[in-house]
């Protein structure tokens, strides 16, 4: 009978690291669409307004960084340690 309870533990821990693993593959693609959409609206600006690279980059690093300090910190721990 012990071996009837583990096959459920087993696909419970599988279930769990399928659901991080989606989990983690949303917030990725989440990044790269809010940092590709701020890079599409500042080189668009930069074109139209003339900035220098210096200013282009500035800002490009500054929304960047402030876009990472608002999100949440990604946590690598496993869940089920």
């Amino acid at each position: 009978m012990s071996g009837d309870r583990s096959a459920p533990d087993q696909r419970d821990r599988q279930r769990s690291r399928y659901r991080a693993g989606a989990t983690t593959a949303g917030r990725l693609l989440a990044d790269l669409v809010v940092v590709g959409c701020w890079v599409l609206l500042l080189t668009l600006l930069s074109l139209s307004a003339n900035w220098s690279r210096a200013q282009f980059y500035g800002l490009l690093l500054l929304g960047v960084g402030c876009y990472v300090l608002v999100t949440a910190p990604w946590d690598w721990r496993a869940e089920d340690e």
